[in-house]
């Protein structure tokens, strides 16, 4: 019998990696950190939150 789709096939949460990378940028912006968004939004926040902290702070 075939199975129905999946949620989690085309949503992967994100990996440890990914999340101690947006730990870490949460706690340097302050915004509220989630462990529970899949690994293209983690991507797109740490894209969004690196530019923020690099435009607060001058640096890369």
């Amino acid at each position: 019998m075939p199975e129905g789709p999946n949620m989690t096939e085309d949503h992967h949460m994100m990996n440890g990696e990914q999340a101690a990378i947006l730990q870490d940028l949460c706690e340097k912006t302050g915004h509220p950190f989630s462990d529970q968004m899949t690994s293209d939004h983690a991507d797109e926040m740490i894209d969004r939150l690196s530019a923020q902290y690099e435009a607060q702070t001058g640096t890369k």
